[in-house]
């Protein structure tokens, strides 16, 4: 009988112990399940979160590009008939060509007339060179061709039309610093996208506009060429129009590109007959779906938005329409991947997930050693409170208890149970304060990782707006702190100052000497900019060769001095390449802000009366009047 009792007793020992055991296990299992659960729906939500984000970068990205783009296009054009204005007011030019539309089938001296030929073409060339056009011609009065320069960034052809004793093309292919004479001429019949004649009557306004020329798109102007004339039949001098300067620059690939490098998006140009150019060639016509028909009146800088797929990767694209005339001349398509979206939220989720199993790894053992410190006195209470109901001893009671606190107070069996109670909190309160102490560790670790990733996009941030080269703020950048600039003095009624700098002659240098050393002109550039300017002033890489310097609180005066003293500081710097001195000198110049003018406008100013100083030999400051 006693050792049926002993087995019994034994049974039901181990049964209890089961219990606790299926009881710690739930515990773990649920723990590891919840925490599991939370990971997973945190990891959900914080995706969608972030992919909403990046959607919304993508598409403010897209209507920034847009502005950059239209902004861009418009100074284009000021720039292509402001230049084309001032060769069509220069003195004696359109005398030049009155002299030669009279007196070109004559037997006066041909000598003369060559003379005069190559002084118009130089005037050609010169303009298409400096505003970077790709085609400059001129016509007479009669829409006649007299003299053209074409100039698509590998050849450089320029000539004039000879009509006697029958028209003729006289083509000339310069090379740098080559003049033009008699024998670098070669006589066409024909040249290919050039007509002896306009065409059509000559326009009496000028304009500039859009156009498909040669089958891309271009940015066409008509500047008319008025002067003074003496009028054979009356013999007084008359006012009339002697003639048309037309200027073309195409949106070729290389505008595109720079495009491109300032809005960090790929750019597509069509025509209504098709592919222009841009960065990805085996996209040739725009993707209309999802896209409402618009009124041929709206402006170009409106956009419309959808989503595409070029070759089997996915683009947010931008519609930007372009009109001459209400009428649609071609589109500009902006386009942003979808995979750098996709993958910056999968590199987040990635980032979570790998919190999530840290959290897991430290959560588990914690948990474990938990269970088991709460499944260890519930073990030692279920035997003491079998005991006490079966009124028998605990098989091993003194083992037991000896694991309990205090147990020589305690004589009886109640105050075993009070004990074992004590125990049990008591080593509750332990483990909630090591489970505190862990928490806090892996809180730590969370707030470190937060911080790293925080770093990092304050580093992308700061990449985002700093030219790589120089370590200057990019034309973005600028552009975002000029605007604040010019809005606070407008509020203000303060001075604001724009100084435009271009190094001159530094497509000369990068050919000479290879871009390794134009790119440490550059860097040398920015470096003494920085270091002159003052620490009110924002300086930034405009653009290529391009500087500008915002300086606020700076009237008309004050700017000048300043240009001055940066164009002195950059005369100290010499670079020696090939026993070769490099001196590099720049042309600056200075604008101040007027009563109701527009940021661009101070812009544009300021780079007007750079180009002036250009044209005026160089090395110089000019003042925009």
């Amino acid at each position: 009988m006693w050792q049926d009792a002993v087995t019994i007793s034994i049974a039901k020992d181990k049964c209890a112990g089961m219990r606790i055991t299926r009881l710690r296990n739930k515990l773990l299992f649920s723990v590891v399940a919840i925490s599991i659960l939370m990971a997973l729906a945190s990891m959900f939500a914080v995706s969608l979160v972030i992919r909403q984000q990046h959607l919304d970068q993508s598409n403010t990205l897209l209507r920034k590009a847009a502005k950059i783009i239209d902004d861009s296009l418009a100074e284009r054009k000021e720039q292509q008939l402001s230049a084309s204005r001032r060769l069509a007011m220069q003195k004696n030019f359109g005398s030049s060509i009155w002299y030669l539309t009279q007196y070109a089938q004559s037997d006066v001296d041909r000598e003369v007339l060559f003379n005069s030929y190559r002084k118009l073409v130089k005037d050609t060339y010169e303009l298409g060179r400096l505003t970077k056009l790709s085609k400059t011609t001129i016509y007479d009065s009669a829409g006649n061709l007299v003299s053209f320069a074409l100039l698509d960034g590998k050849h450089e052809m320029l000539g004039f039309v000879e009509r006697f004793p029958t028209p003729l093309f006289q083509l000339a292919v310069l090379k740098e610093g080559e003049e033009l004479s008699r024998q670098n001429l070669k006589a066409a019949n024909s040249i290919a996208g050039l007509g002896l004649t306009f065409g059509t009557a000559l326009p009496q306004q000028e304009s500039v506009h859009y156009a498909v020329v040669d089958g891309l798109l271009a940015i066409e102007s008509y500047v008319p060429i008025v002067g003074q004339v003496l009028e054979p039949n009356t013999d007084k001098q008359e006012t009339k129009q002697l003639g048309l300067v037309v200027t073309v620059h195409t949106l070729d690939q290389a505008f595109i590109d720079q495009l491109s490098r300032l809005t960090d998006v790929k750019i597509n140009v069509f025509t209504p007959q098709g592919f222009s150019v841009g960065n990805l060639a085996n996209y040739q016509r725009p993707d209309w779906n999802s896209v409402q028909a618009r009124e041929t009146t709206e402006p170009a800088s409106s956009m419309v938005f959808n989503e595409i797929k070029i070759g089997g990767t996915g683009f947010y694209q931008g519609l930007m329409s372009l009109y001459s005339e209400h009428h649609q001349v071609g589109t500009i398509v902006v386009l942003h991947s979808k995979e750098i979206v996709q993958k910056n939220t999968w590199q987040m989720i990635q980032t979570l997930g790998l919190i999530a199993v840290a959290c897991l790894v430290f959560i588990f053992p914690v948990t474990w050693y938990f269970a088991t410190s709460i499944s260890h006195p519930l073990t030692t209470l279920s035997r003491i409170f079998r005991g006490v109901a079966s009124n028998k001893q605990v098989t091993n009671l003194d083992e037991v208890l000896s694991q309990l606190e205090d147990e020589k107070n305690r004589h009886d069996e109640l105050g075993d149970l009070t004990q074992s109670f004590i125990v049990m909190a008591n080593a509750v309160k332990q483990k909630m304060v090591e489970i505190r102490e862990m928490n806090a560790s892996l809180e730590d670790k969370i707030t470190q990782s937060t911080a790293q990733l925080r770093a990092a996009y304050i580093e992308m941030a700061r990449l985002a707006n700093t030219d790589e080269l120089t370590g200057l703020y990019n034309r973005r950048a600028f552009f975002e702190i000029a605007s604040l600039a010019h809005a606070q003095a407008k509020r203000s009624e303060s001075e604001l100052g724009f100084i435009m700098i271009d190094i001159d002659h530094f497509k000369s240098v990068n050919d000479r000497y290879g871009h390794p050393v134009g790119d440490e002109v550059l860097r040398r550039v920015a470096h003494c900019l920085a270091a002159t300017a003052r620490e009110s002033d924002t300086v930034a890489r405009y653009g290529g060769e391009e500087f500008a310097v915002l300086v606020p609180d700076t009237d008309l005066a004050a700017g000048v001095v300043l240009a001055e003293r940066i164009r002195e500081a950059l005369r100290v710097i010499v670079l020696e390449v090939d026993d070769e001195i490099i001196r590099p000198t720049v042309s600056l110049g200075v604008a101040c802000l007027r009563n109701e003018e527009s940021l661009k406008q101070l812009c544009v100013r300021a780079d007007a009366a750079m180009y002036l100083a250009k044209q005026s030999g160089r090395d110089r400051t000019m003042v925009s009047s």
